[in-house]
């Protein structure tokens, strides 16, 4: 965090403090995460902010009931994998779904045990990446998901850590894409600003990723040098388990929307600027 950007850190708690919808247990390091992922903007930086709060209290069925340690939520991560590798002055996150039968996928959980384990992210991953890349791999994707799928949700929810998420997303691929990808993305394409649209690529294996990102900086499992995919997710819900207090607070980051301003200049809508993105 720049000298520069403390100022803009004071102000913005300033504003928290007189924002009555919005919650309070926002730490320092968190707020400079947001300020970060705006490039120092405090408005963009307020927006941002507003949207994140007051999303999570919309999306109540995955930001609810988030015991760690809960059957459903334990089976979510087994069947998921989700990394992060520091590549140079980037951080690359990775999504894997191992179920390919499909008889633990249950929609929300899985959306569930992602929203925990970026909140961990956010708050303790001591890294203040210049861009974020976003890897799906989607090896065990299958069109026997769609009908178990809400597809505006998950319009939602990908809007949602696109525009209110402290990340610079600078990239998205998605790999080992199966030959009816396009119609998976076909759902939520008219739904998705074009400049999102635009940063997205579907690759046919984990090869191709080596033309976009250098071997070292990927996991074991894709031909790279990093520590597993596995290994990291292993660790990441090792740390979870151990902030079980924290989750187990319902109200952690939400907005009251009973007490939002109706003229309120950050409204909910997700159509917003994508933290003016810069496509390299």
């Amino acid at each position: 965090m720049p000298q520069e950007l403390q100022q803009e850190l004071i102000s913005l708690k300033e504003w928290l403090g007189k924002e009555q919808h919005l919650p309070k247990d926002f730490d320092d390091f968190v707020l400079k995460k947001f300020l970060h992922s705006c490039y120092g903007s405090l408005e963009q930086t307020k927006q941002c902010i507003d949207r994140f709060c007051c999303t999570r209290s919309v999306l109540s069925e995955i930001y609810t009931s988030r015991d760690p340690e809960s059957d459903s939520v334990q089976t979510a991560f087994s069947v998921t994998n989700v990394t992060t590798h520091e590549a140079a002055d980037q951080e690359i996150l990775i999504h894997q779904f191992h179920d390919p039968t499909l008889e633990k996928f249950q929609f929300y959980d899985i959306l569930k045990s992602f929203g925990i384990q970026a909140d961990i992210w956010i708050k303790d991953q001591d890294f203040f990446a210049e861009g974020h890349i976003i890897i799906l791999d989607m090896k065990n994707y299958s069109l026997r998901m769609i009908p178990k799928i809400n597809i505006f949700y998950v319009r939602e929810f990908f809007l949602y850590l696109l525009e209110a998420m402290p990340v610079r997303v600078k990239q998205i691929y998605g790999i080992n894409a199966p030959s009816f990808y396009d119609k998976f993305f076909a759902l939520v394409k008219p739904a998705l600003p074009s400049n999102i649209c635009d940063i997205i690529k579907f690759l046919p294996d984990h090869e191709s990723l080596h033309k976009y990102i250098d071997k070292k900086y990927l996991p074991m499992e894709y031909g790279g040098d990093a520590p597993s995919t596995k290994e990291q997710h292993t660790d990441w819900v090792g740390k979870i388990v151990k902030q079980r207090p924290l989750l187990l607070n319902d109200d952690m980051w939400k907005a009251d929307l009973k007490k939002k301003p109706k003229s309120s200049n950050y409204d909910n809508s997700m159509s917003g600027s994508f933290k003016t993105l810069c496509i390299d």
